[in-house]
């Protein structure tokens, strides 16, 4: 996460710098596909750790670049196109953790990281060769002009709702873990929060175009807050099955939600850079999330802990209210 975001104001300024998008998003399926197979093939802790962090610097060339490109050409009916290009990010994250969880429980877990970067590089020639880039001039970026208050509201509430979603997606499982449950049904929940959120992304892109989207943000963050604090809460298979479904539909409505609100308060010829800032931003706060998490649970107990993920989406809520 620590990379993820500070690489992202990286990339995003140098695809507004140079004017290229589809070799910075190439490099970056290379780089992460090469990472997770090392992380596979890992001995220590201290080479996880170094391999994760490439992983992150890979990850972070891809939504700087992708969302700024589709902010450009649909800008009458931008917050449906991300909605749908959001969708298919979580359709991924629906697939990927069950079948983690399956290849995990048969074949062990450096299985999963082996199969991962032949995914990575088939998509990476594939887009090499099939994506079609309009030569574009190179710009000269002021980046001052991405440091106003507007701006860093939006940054702040992608932050705190980064942090929300971090702390669900690592103690989650470790939540059903202690109840005894085994990585196939870690898969199939996190399959089922991104899964509802495919749908959740193309609904809050399609509302975000009809709708006041600071408003939207505010009530998605307090609602899903909510279902997801009953969700780590509970106990009940059946129960937790109930509200990861809605809580995933909620809370995955935001993200298309705030990708329009911050472009739409960031110049045209900086969008690579502001979505690197808001990334940078979001992704740096959300790495605070597990680690703040793991304290409380080590001074006091794991479901004091889960207080955090609600109160992370209600801070959320009120900073994107401020005017």
């Amino acid at each position: 996460m620590v990379t993820l975001g500070a690489g992202q104001f990286l990339m995003g300024y140098l695809s507004d710098r140079t004017g290229r998008r589809k070799i910075f998003i190439v490099f970056g399926l290379l780089c992460l596909s090469v990472s997770f197979y090392l992380v596979g093939i890992s001995e220590s802790y201290t080479e996880l750790i170094i391999w994760n962090l490439m992983v992150g610097l890979g990850l972070s060339v891809y939504h700087p670049v992708s969302v700024s490109l589709i902010s450009q050409i649909h800008k009458q009916k931008k917050g449906k196109a991300l909605g749908i290009h959001g969708a298919g990010g979580n359709l991924g994250m629906a697939l990927f953790p069950l079948i983690a969880g399956v290849l995990a429980e048969l074949y062990g877990w450096r299985s999963v990281f082996k199969v991962f970067p032949i995914m990575g590089f088939i998509i990476g020639v594939l887009f090499l060769f099939l994506v079609k880039e309009k030569p574009a001039a190179k710009k000269r970026v002021t980046i001052k002009n991405l440091f106003y208050r507007r701006i860093a509201i939006v940054v702040i509430t992608l932050g705190f709702v980064s942090m929300a979603a971090r702390g669900l997606h690592i103690f989650l499982p470790l939540k059903l873990s202690d109840l005894g449950y085994s990585s196939a049904s870690f898969g199939l929940f996190l399959s089922l929060f991104n899964g509802f959120g495919v749908i959740g992304q193309v609904l809050g892109g399609y509302f975000s175009d009809l709708h006041e989207k600071t408003r939207m943000v505010a009530i998605l963050s307090v609602i899903s807050g909510i279902f997801m604090y009953i969700l780590l809460y509970a106990s009940g298979f059946v129960t937790m099955l109930l509200f990861v479904v809605v809580a995933g539909l909620l809370f995955n409505s935001i993200w298309p939600t705030l990708f329009g609100l911050l472009t739409d308060r960031t110049p045209a010829q900086l969008h690579g850079t502001g979505l690197g800032l808001f990334f940078s931003g979001g992704y740096t706060m959300a790495s605070a999330s597990p680690v703040l998490m793991g304290i409380i649970t080590d001074l006091s107990s794991m479901q004091i802990s889960f207080v955090l993920v609600p109160v992370f989406a209600f801070i959320a809520a009120c900073v994107i209210l401020r005017k």
